[in-house]
């Protein structure tokens, strides 16, 4: 399924799910829209089988819900950038410097 055919039908799915939850007072949140996908894939819905050429599917139905304004935040944790065949660095410490040894 190509992703225009599937954000209709995801966009109208949503519609009559959120009708039967309760939200937030100031409206659905990304924490809805991630609960709507995970029912999506516990109940192995058609709907996710859209293209995703590579992308996470969940930020793409968030994304889509923000841009057609189902939702109240737009907030979205960037996700770290992976390049093939590099692993990533350790984390370095700040406080090396600090001494931090008993005298």
């Amino acid at each position: 399924m190509k992703q225009s055919e599937a954000r209709v039908l995801i966009l109208q799915q949503w519609d009559r799910w959120i009708l039967s939850r309760p939200v937030d007072p100031g409206g659905p949140t990304g924490k809805d829209s991630l609960k709507f996908f995970h029912e999506l894939q516990d109940t192995g819905s058609p709907l996710l089988d859209f293209q995703a050429r590579g992308q996470d599917k969940w930020r793409i139905i968030h994304a889509w819900l923000l841009d057609a304004e189902r939702l109240s935040d737009h907030w979205i944790s960037p996700a770290p950038r992976i390049v093939p065949g590099r692993r990533p660095r350790p984390a370095r410490h700040k406080s090396r410097s600090c001494g931090g040894g008993i005298e």
